[in-house]
Parts: C-alpha cells; structure tokens; sequence
C-alpha cells in the first residue's frame, strides 16, 4: 500500500488521495480515480520519463524478434507459433516445421514437406482444436437439432 502511495506522488505530483477504503483488510478492489488535468499533466519524474523514452527493445529483456530467430530456427517463444507447439497438434506442427527449416526452396517448391503438412492438417480437422467458442457453440447447436429430430422421428413412429 505505500509503494502504491508513493507511486502516485512519483507520477502524477498530487498527494494520495483514499476513498472508503483506508485499511488493508477490505477484500474489495481500489479504484483511484484523477481528473484529466490530472492525466494530461507532464511526468515530473525523471527515472519514469526515460522509461517512456525508451525504445521498446531495451525495456523488454525478452525481446521476441517474431517467429524466426537470427540463426534461423523457430522461435517457439513468438505468440504467433507458440500456441500451435502446445496443441494437441503440436508434435504434427513441430515435424511439419523442422521439415519446412531443413528444406531448400526448391525442394519446397517441388512439394517436400507436403506429407507433414497434410498430417499436421489432418490432426487440426480430427481433434478441432483450433475452433473458435463461435463455431464450438454452433456445433453444439447443430448436435441438438439433430438429437431433436431423431427424438421426433423416434415419437412419431411409435405413434
């Protein structure tokens, strides 16, 4: 509680201001409220002024440089393939890419990598694992009319 104090005197230059909720034992949330004169104010704080200076590569030390590395193999780290590492596709995406690294252009041109390719694809098809809540929902949908027919079909026959 006093860092947070202390902080909002270091960045905005105005004295801590508590609303209701002064004890640290409220399980609730602190909402800290400011005036936009308040927002728009410049940063009187020299050390959080050169951290907004900062380019973005030097604040970050786990600079991710996308999903190729400088020496050419796969940055699993990158957003942009990580999650497909830890699918239940994974080992298919992995072969698939270590396939594509190890091949030249013309060999790729000419179709190496297809065979891992195509399992990785028929792995993302079996086990769905890439559907969106939308289309997950609309699946479950489409099993319920079904079930709602047969169960029609089913009434009307014994009828």
């Amino acid at each position: 509680m006093d860092r947070l104090k202390s902080l909002g005197s270091v960045l905005f230059g105005i004295p801590w201001k508590s609303r209701e909720m002064e004890d640290d034992t409220d399980e609730g949330d602190l909402v800290h409220r400011i005036t936009r004169e308040e927002y728009e104010e410049p940063i009187r704080d020299a050390y959080v002024e050169s951290l907004a200076r900062m380019p973005y590569a030097e604040l970050d030390d786990k600079y991710n440089p996308g999903p190729t590395l400088p020496d050419g193999s796969v940055n699993f780290e990158c957003h942009c393939v990580g999650h497909l590492v830890a699918s239940p596709c994974g080992h298919e995406f992995r072969e698939a890419i270590k396939c594509q690294k190890s091949a030249g252009e013309a060999a790729l041109e000419e179709g190496a990598c297809a065979t891992e390719f195509m399992n990785f694809m028929d792995c993302v098809i079996r086990t769905g694992c890439f559907k969106s809540t939308r289309d997950l929902n609309e699946d479950e949908d489409n099993e319920e009319q079904k079930n709602a027919k047969l169960e029609d079909s089913v009434h009307s026959d014994q009828a």
